[in-house]
């Protein structure tokens, strides 16, 4: 049987490409540790058929130095089943005023909708209320090589090397497909 590039050609026009982009979905938000410092009454919504927010509230119930430090941990479940291994990817550690600095200074889009949020250089920050209403998780800050799956990000903040908050965030990555 002999097809034509023609009918090929038509073929390729009507189906045209497809286009894969990577989607994150927030499954879970859940704090610890650390209430009598940052009181994070976050919850995971469904916002509608497709998306997922955070919404909530977020209580500084103290003022807080750079001497509190961050730590980030990774952990990703390939088959989405809950299981999850360590992630070996290395994520600065950094002070409490360094974390909203660097998110002013590289996420300022993506936060500048959250009420309140500690101003760019301010140390210490002071007690406040910053309100995050119906935020989905921005698909744009994800590395364009990301493995798809559940993704876990555990966040310590640690002063003296004790653990005075943790909370942790479940992620669902995948795979959007569209024709261009």
């Amino acid at each position: 049987m002999i097809v034509s590039w023609r009918v090929l050609f038509s073929s390729f026009v009507i189906i045209g490409p497809t286009i894969n982009c990577l989607e994150i979905l927030f499954e879970q938000f859940e704090q610890f540790n650390g209430f009598e410092m940052v009181d994070m009454k976050l919850r995971v919504r469904k916002f509608n058929r497709t998306m997922t927010t955070l919404n909530g509230t977020i209580f500084i119930r103290q003022p807080i130095s750079n001497d509190v430090v961050f730590h980030t941990d990774l952990f990703h479940s390939r088959l989405g089943n809950q299981q999850f291994n360590h992630y070996p990817a290395k994520l600065p550690t950094c002070g409490f005023c360094d974390f909203f600095d660097n998110l002013h200074n590289t996420y300022e889009e993506h936060i500048s909708d959250i009420v309140n949020v500690p101003r760019l250089k301010e140390c210490p920050v002071q007690v406040r209320e910053a309100h995050i209403l119906d935020k989905p998780f921005p698909s744009s800050v994800l590395p364009p090589v990301c493995p798809t799956g559940l993704w876990k990000i555990v966040i310590s903040g640690r002063l003296d090397d004790e653990e005075k908050l943790n909370y942790h965030m479940v992620l669902k990555v995948y795979e959007n497909d569209f024709f261009g």
